[in-house]
């Protein structure tokens, strides 16, 4: 099946995307290590948003001459915006009281196991 290249072309800008926002999540979250959105996928949509969204605030903060959002400097702005949404998130969970601990499902011991250990 062979693809136009208009739709090529889009799946290739789309793959782009993705493979820079994934960066960039990840060098985000290796300033900030843990507390952040859980797994791959968390990472991922935060290094999206970050590559989508500070890139596009640079642009109308600094209006720079010769930019764009796929350079070293688009790298760095992605990164630190990525940083500040990690920021946001882990701010939102302890407002609503949900820590990265608490998302770990824990048990309740039966007495009989818990008499056992202590012994």
């Amino acid at each position: 099946m062979e693809l136009s290249a208009a739709t090529q072309a889009w799946v290739y800008l789309i793959l782009v995307w993705v493979g820079f926002g994934t960066a960039v999540g990840f060098v985000a979250t290796l300033f900030l290590p843990a507390g952040g959105p859980p797994g791959f996928f968390g990472n991922l949509v935060i290094g999206i948003t970050g590559s989508c969204v500070g890139p596009v605030a640079f642009v109308l903060l600094l209006d720079p001459e010769h930019f764009h959002p796929m350079s070293l400097v688009g790298f760095a702005v992605a990164v630190f915006t990525s940083i500040i949404l990690l920021i946001l998130y882990r701010c939102l969970a302890l407002f609503t009281g949900r820590t990265a601990k608490q998302e770990v499902v824990t048990k309740e011991v039966p007495k009989e196991i818990a008499k056992n250990v202590r012994k």
